[in-house]
């Protein structure tokens, strides 16, 4: 097959996906905002140095006649906003439309112009797919008309990685947090939590992966709540380095006001490091409270340091997690079979249209 993908070509997850297409020896092309030196196939550019509004307009004035350059026998979007309108603007069939979060969980509550876009792009697609339950429902409550079919494809684990994971001692106090520093994934309400933490176990630690807008704020915060000594902030951290800080981290703690189902949720179950996480409905489908992990409410730092005490403190809890959660990757997680599912939905639509 020949697979258009439309999405952000900076997005590690969209690489993923690029990268299992090729493996399984179909032909992928990317039409993006912006271009990467780790994507190894052709990016086409929409915005020709644009920026801003003017750069969508302008995509939306390019992107049919790049479509018709690239010829694919799917088009699929990542992102079911921008991209997804995109996709719907270039007229091109058959057309996919993966949700990622945000788009539909959030974006439909802030205008009836949102809304109204989620539900066109959704309504016009040919296939659908979200990686969490909850998120393919709330898709399904937004499509006007008939439902279009929606495939839970979870984004899981290589079978590689998860076989090259270590058992390798652990900090026995070492608490890490894996999300960028946007306002949704709530950095602050950790810190706020540390600072009691680290006032009932003063041996606890803090690393603080990732970056944003946020990040300055973020180091001034943990100053002024005088845990910089016990908080590291280590910055974009290479994937094998994400995976040895999972290795060696007690806890891995996760609290975004809204998610899909995270990838660093699935790594930390991979790794055997114990979830904390926000009560949201598709870290639901993951983790059971006080079985696999803790669930807490968003925004709520005393909660937080509550249950990330307890985390500490019950290692008979955090060995029965991951036993658990092992088994639920290997069951439910393994990238390539999920994709495989993916790959399965390309081959019907183009039975359908091109028997």
């Amino acid at each position: 097959m020949r697979l258009c993908f439309l999405g952000d070509a900076g997005s590690i997850h969209l690489q993923r996906w690029i990268d299992y297409f090729l493996a399984a020896g179909h032909e992928v092309e990317v039409i993006s905002f912006r271009d990467s030196k780790d994507v190894r196939v052709p990016v086409h550019l929409l915005a020709g140095g644009r920026s801003g509004r003017l750069a969508y307009i302008w995509g939306l004035l390019k992107i049919r006649g790049l479509v018709q350059q690239i010829r694919p026998d799917i088009l699929h979007a990542h992102y079911a906003t921008s991209f997804g309108l995109l996709g719907v603007a270039s007229g091109f069939h058959p057309y996919v439309v993966s949700a990622w979060g945000s788009d539909v969980l959030v974006a439909p509550n802030r205008s009836r112009l949102l809304r109204a876009v989620v539900r066109l792009v959704l309504g016009r697609a040919d296939a659908l797919t979200s990686d969490s339950l909850f998120m393919s429902q709330r898709m399904a409550e937004l499509m006007p008309g008939p439902a279009n079919p929606v495939l839970t494809v979870t984004m899981g684990v290589l079978r590689s990685w998860l076989s090259q994971i270590q058992e390798r001692p652990r900090q026995a106090y070492q608490i890490l947090s894996l999300r960028g520093h946007q306002e949704i994934y709530n950095i602050d309400v950790i810190l706020r939590s540390a600072a009691e933490v680290i006032k009932a176990l003063p041996e606890a630690r803090f690393i603080i992966a990732g970056e944003g807008p946020e990040t300055s704020k973020l180091k001034a915060l943990a100053q002024e709540l005088g845990i910089d000594r016990q908080t590291r902030f280590v910055g974009q951290v290479p994937h094998p380095g994400v995976q040895a800080y999972l290795e060696e981290s007690v806890v891995s703690v996760s609290v975004p006001s809204s998610d899909a189902t995270a990838v660093s949720l699935l790594e930390t179950m991979a790794c055997g490091a114990f979830p904390v996480v926000t009560d949201l409905p598709a870290n639901r489908e993951w983790v059971k409270d006080g079985v696999n992990g803790l669930i807490v409410p968003a925004k709520d730092a005393e909660a937080l340091a509550s249950a990330l005490i307890r985390a500490l403190r019950e290692e008979s809890l955090r060995h029965q997690a991951t036993r658990i959660n092992r088994e639920k990757v290997r069951a439910k997680a393994i990238w390539e079979d999920n994709m495989a599912e993916v790959e399965g939905m390309y081959l019907e639509l183009l039975y359908q249209t091109r028997p």
